[in-house]
């Protein structure tokens, strides 16, 4: 789920990342567009703009010339011209506001050129470039018309004539220049609008698609999420009913006293909660009875002493211990005339004795160290993990002046006999119990309630 998930939101990350480059590069395309409007045909159509002004002063003021009164027809081969200082002035102002411009449009041009700010009909712009040549070729042959003109103060008709068709040139290459450059302007504004639309409508089909891939990942989720919900309360359901068919009160309880609505997770814990409860029960229950089996698998039912098995076990254990090193001692015990006490008292009385025994013995043994057995009938046996055969001789010393010395009312008195060995290199559990074996034969030899130790 978390793989089908991390992939589904890649995925809609990867859309909305190519939404954002999207949006970026068609905006950083608009930009441009929009700046070579402002800096480039914007520019240009102030300036051709200011020539048409220009253009149309020096018209009227061409116009405003007036023929000398003495010249017969306009056909004569020579007229005069009222001229003078101040209309060669105006013509030079004329002249030199146009070049201005001129010279403005060239290095707008120029550097739009060079420097690739033009992005869109860059032909276009180098036949604007041309243009602004063309007017200033008719600029300076006007000029030179001029200049003739006002160092002769007379001008023959037909300079006249080249005169006025200089100046409607200028005028028409002027209103074609504006013409062309409103065009572009047109061209332009097509490509942004373009652009734009194409921006709107791109975006609008990226985030359709991420929403979709958005809503259908909610729903995926949600939908699974709920499914496995449904799928662990079912197997959490199988499970009460395998530990118990009967209804189960803290489940029941947990129901009446949970009146407000739930959603899916608040019932999925309470259902984890009673079945930890109920395993934490189980689990406790099934301990304790790991542990009356074991004490039944490990201890002599009458006495509560560990039983042979135990004892196997626990030899077992010591001598691989030892065989590394570390020393262990056995003290076997033996109750003296115990027969007796059974055929003339009963076997109840023998066994009492046999617990009162094993109670009063446990008395004096450390638990950490000491492990007392009962390997049959009455004889019995106490394991020592550590300490050397002087502490076990020692021990063994205690017990039999305890148990001499120790009487019960309803019991009668008894002694014990007592064998203390320690282990002994390249002893086997056979070597060392025959050993011991021994050594309580001797003591009971000897008199009984007796120690004996190698």
């Amino acid at each position: 789920m978390t793989k089908k998930v991390g992939g589904l939101s890649f995925i809609l990350l990867s859309f909305l990342f190519v939404v954002i480059l999207f949006s970026a590069y068609q905006s950083q395309r608009i930009y441009y567009n929009m700046m070579e409007v402002a800096e480039i045909d914007v520019p240009l159509s102030e300036i051709v703009a200011e020539v048409e002004v220009i253009q149309l002063r020096q018209d009227l003021f061409i116009e405003s010339l007036q023929w000398h009164p003495h010249a017969t027809s306009f056909n004569s081969p020579m007229v005069e011209l009222q001229l003078n200082d101040q209309t060669e002035q105006d013509f030079r102002t004329f002249n030199q506001a146009l070049a201005s411009q001129l010279f403005k449009a060239e290095k707008v041009l120029h550097n739009a050129l060079t420097l690739g700010s033009v992005r869109l009909k860059m032909t276009d712009h180098q036949a604007l470039m041309e243009k602004v040549g063309l007017l200033h070729k008719h600029r300076i042959a006007f000029e030179k018309t001029l200049n003739k003109a006002f160092r002769t103060q007379s001008m023959s008709l037909q300079d006249w004539s080249v005169l006025e068709d200089i100046d409607q040139k200028l005028e028409y290459e002027s209103d074609r220049m504006l013409r062309m450059i409103d065009v572009l302007t047109m061209r332009v504004s097509d490509a942004v609008e373009g652009q734009e639309h194409r921006f709107v409508l791109i975006n609008a089909m990226l985030g359709i698609s991420a929403l979709a891939i958005g809503t259908y990942l909610t729903l995926y989720i949600i939908l699974s999420f709920r499914k496995r919900v449904w799928s662990l309360r079912g197997q959490i359901h199988h499970l009460h009913h395998a530990l118990s068919t009967e209804s189960n009160p803290q489940r029941e309880h947990l129901k009446s006293n949970n009146m407000r609505t739930k959603d899916e997770l608040d019932e999925l814990e309470d259902d984890l909660q009673i079945l930890l409860s109920r395993f934490s029960s189980e689990i406790d229950n099934r301990q304790q009875i790991e542990n009356e089996l074991i004490e039944l698998a490990t201890r002599d039912k009458l006495t509560g002493a560990y039983n042979r098995r135990k004892w196997d076990e626990q030899m077992q254990a010591v001598l691989h211990l030892a065989h590394q090193g570390y020393a262990f001692s056995v003290i076997l015990i033996d109750v003296d005339y115990f027969k007796k006490v059974n055929d003339t008292q009963g076997h109840d009385v023998g066994d009492k004795v046999l617990k009162v025994l094993v109670t009063e013995l446990n008395r004096l043994l450390k638990p950490q160290r000491d492990s007392l057995f009962r390997l049959g009938g009455e004889e019995f046996a106490v394991l020592l993990k550590s300490g050397d055969s002087d502490d076990a001789k020692q021990l063994a010393e205690q017990l039999r002046h305890h148990i001499e010395t120790f009487s019960q009312p309803d019991l009668p008195a008894i002694t014990i006999s007592l064998g203390v060995t320690g282990y002994q290199e390249g002893d086997t559990r056979q070597s060392l119990v025959k050993r011991v074996d021994q050594l309580l034969y001797e003591a009971k030899a000897a008199g009984r309630n007796q120690v004996v130790s190698d």
